[in-house]
């Protein structure tokens, strides 16, 4: 089994993404990014994986203070959030995977 190692990227963090309940919400990949950490910082939100659009009943629930670990391009690619009831606001950090 190889060594699994990833860096932050240095720009393309999102800090502050605005989620509601009214609008289904996508990441902005940068480039070069292959994995993610997504913090839930206020509210409860409900997401997928697998660009299915969630609802506030179908998906995975995440409450505040979660963390979302997104492990592929395809999971970043791939991945769906909306609030559940109030609006939420998560941050993003990307990462690099060098897996060897």
């Amino acid at each position: 089994m190889g060594v699994r190692s990833r860096s932050p990227l240095k720009t393309g963090a999102q800090f502050g993404l605005s989620v509601t309940s009214a609008t289904v919400v996508t990441l902005t990949v940068p480039d070069g990014a292959m994995v993610a950490e997504v913090y839930v910082r206020t509210a409860s939100v409900v997401f997928t994986r697998d660009g299915t659009a969630p609802t506030a009943t179908k998906g995975i629930q995440a409450n505040a203070e979660d963390i979302i670990v997104l492990n592929s391009r395809a999971e970043l690619d791939n991945f769906k959030v909306i609030a559940v009831s109030v609006t939420a606001t998560m941050d993003v950090e990307y990462f690099t995977d060098v897996s060897g």
